[in-house]
């Protein structure tokens, strides 16, 4: 019976791995958010801003479950292989993607919201640094999650000075 358990725990943190996302050699993070960026415009698409939005809050809570069983099953603290908090960040970025019939001005809305969450990502400015260094689960997800809010805003911000209409809307 304990060997059951041990493989639905390694099974589980390879769910916050997004594996084999988080297994590769070069800029797993990276690779998560652009990999994240198709798959969560998809999902908007599909769901609508309403149970997009609800999908958001459950995937950040199922994110931080998954954070807090890969840490306690491997003993690290912020393992790099973990890119869950990546999808979270970009799935909260992509809101402010522009509605568009054009496929290129739309592609081009998602690189920007892509960008600007690696930026805020990687630099870590502001509040961002601070925390990364929580505890656990809730270390992991939350500095991805307010990433993704600033990307959010600096694009809402971008977009609206070109009188573009963002995804976002009711």
């Amino acid at each position: 019976m304990m060997i059951h358990k041990k493989l639905i725990l390694i099974f589980l943190a390879k769910l916050a791995e997004v594996y084999p996302i988080g297994n590769f050699k070069f800029a797993p993070g990276t690779l998560a958010s652009f990999v994240s960026l198709f798959i969560g415009f998809y999902i908007f698409k599909l769901l609508g801003i309403t149970n997009y939005i609800i999908f958001l809050f459950i995937f950040i809570l199922i994110g931080y479950l998954l954070c807090e069983i890969h840490i306690s099953l491997y003993k690290r603290k912020d393992p790099k292989e973990v890119v869950i908090d990546e999808f979270a960040g970009q799935f909260i970025a992509i809101l402010s993607t522009i509605s568009s019939e054009s496929i290129f001005i739309t592609f081009s809305s998602l690189m920007l919201s892509f960008l600007l969450f690696r930026f805020f990502d990687i630099t870590k400015i502001g509040p961002i640094k601070k925390l990364e260094s929580l505890p656990g689960g809730i270390g992991i997800m939350a500095d991805d999650v307010v990433a993704g809010l600033c990307a959010f805003i600096v694009q809402c911000g971008i977009l609206t000075a070109f009188d573009q209409q963002i995804l976002l809307k009711m």
